[in-house]
């Protein structure tokens, strides 16, 4: 059921399809994230806002909480519990085990189940998508409907890009944005190619609070004595684009070393090192999921696993509880594919996700077996309500969209919006690599309590 802001502005003499035209037609817009866009934003009533951002803050303590309460504090025995190889927990964490700070900064998938929104996905630290996002607001606001009804109900977006700048500052208290600092976007030599048009985008966002953004991939940094430098330019810092699953192979690890040299003895700031993936892991979903963990959690923090994240398992040969049930995990998998998905624990981007109702029994029980006592977690299947959205050029038509919110993590609350949609309820992700429509957030504020 749509709230009751939505229905307003469904229920008014909104634009069709016209929207989506306008975000396509939009130079930086098209190059960061090409021409598929929805129709109309979505909208967030205020306690929704409060609620969502009162839960993932929630969830985010929990998490970082978890080496401490499983672990006797030890970071690298819980990133080997949610599938971390050795040589990623040698490259990224520290030697004696002791977790490092984490920024409050993450961005959540979300769907909505007629019983509220359930958590799919939490990304930490910075290779985040969607800070582009302003660059779709100025396009919506722009219309005379949608700024009409915005300004009639008290509706505002968030500016991403404005909340990854905060999150900056947080992070880094050294770095003056007065100073005009150089900040190197680094991506992975396998990923730049595709990935820098978005990145020369997200420079333009940045360049107005006094950041010049250099996009660059780990292979064209050059560490000297005096710090880190891309084509001639001494890097201040560094926002980390590169992911923890980008390190295979020893020649992977040599490739980080001098970065995170110069991070660690202070020649360059480092926005986010990649420790906080530990907590990103899906991994991390069947930890809080498993009834053998139970009694490291307060009644309210169960609350909020049965009740946000979906039900989870490391995928390996062993007994587990379903639905208070004892079963063998592997058998109840297989026997269940309509029921289920099976993710890597560190994918990113909506890859290594298969979804047991797209496919055949046959491919699904050699999966399960090929997986199984690897790095995968088996879930259950989230089957999501649908939002209208206009299609054409009239006002009138619409069609049933399920979507993808994105919702961050700044600080302790809500930090906008990157939205995705589809028409297909049973694709599976959605993502941008699987052809998903793009969008964003109207909001109310909610009420001060």
């Amino acid at each position: 059921m749509p709230n009751a802001l939505t229905r307003a502005y469904l229920a008014g003499p909104r634009p069709g399809a016209r929207l989506a035209h306008a975000c396509a037609d939009a130079d930086l817009l098209r190059t960061a994230l090409g021409e598929r866009f929805l129709s109309r934003p979505v909208l967030l009533e205020g306690e929704q806002v409060r609620s969502i951002g009162r839960r993932l803050s929630d969830l985010f303590d929990l998490l970082l909480s978890l080496p401490h309460r499983l672990h006797d504090g030890d970071v690298r025995a819980f990133a080997r519990t949610v599938g971390w190889s050795p040589l990623q927990i040698a490259t990224a964490l520290s030697a004696d085990g002791t977790p490092r700070a984490v920024p409050r900064f993450a961005r959540s998938d979300l769907y909505e189940e007629e019983s509220g929104f359930r958590i799919l996905e939490l990304n930490v630290g910075s290779p985040l998508g969607g800070f582009d996002t302003p660059l779709i607001d100025d396009v919506l606001l722009a219309d005379p409907y949608v700024s009409a009804f915005a300004e009639e109900h008290g509706a505002d977006t968030t500016d991403t890009t404005w909340v990854l700048v905060k999150a900056l500052q947080a992070a880094l208290p050294a770095l003056d944005l007065a100073a005009g600092p150089v900040i190197g976007l680094v991506d992975w030599p396998d990923s730049f190619p595709s990935l820098e048009p978005r990145l020369r985008v997200m420079a333009e966002l940045l360049r107005p609070y006094g950041i010049e953004a250099v996009p660059c991939h780990a292979g064209q940094v050059e560490a000297r004595p005096d710090g880190l430098y891309v084509r001639g330019r001494r890097l201040d810092a560094v926002h980390r684009f590169y992911v923890i699953d980008d390190v295979v192979t020893p020649a992977d690890a040599a490739l980080l070393r001098p970065l995170h040299d110069a991070a660690s003895d202070g020649r360059v700031a480092l926005f986010t090192p990649l420790e906080p993936e530990v907590y990103g892991s899906k991994g991390c979903f069947a930890v809080l999921s498993d009834e053998r963990n139970r009694g490291a959690f307060t009644p309210a923090e169960r609350e909020l696993i049965d009740s946000f994240l979906p039900w989870s398992r490391t995928l390996r040969d062993e007994k587990v509880h379903v639905d208070g049930e004892l079963v063998d995990l592997l058998p109840y998998v297989r026997a269940h594919r309509e029921d289920l998905v099976v993710k890597a624990t560190g994918s990113h981007g909506g890859l290594d996700v298969l979804p047991g109702w797209s496919t055949g029994q046959e491919e699904w029980d050699r999966a399960v077996e090929s997986f199984a006592g690897g790095p995968y977690i088996a879930q259950r299947r989230v089957r999501p309500v649908t939002e209208e959205f206009p299609v054409g050029e009239g006002a009138d038509e619409t069609e049933p969209m399920v979507l993808n919110w994105g919702i961050f993590l700044a600080g302790h609350g809500y930090g906008g919006a990157f939205i995705r949609g589809t028409t297909d309820p049973d694709g599976g992700v959605i993502s941008l690599a699987n052809g998903a429509r793009t969008g964003t957030c109207l909001h109310t504020r909610p009420e001060r309590p």
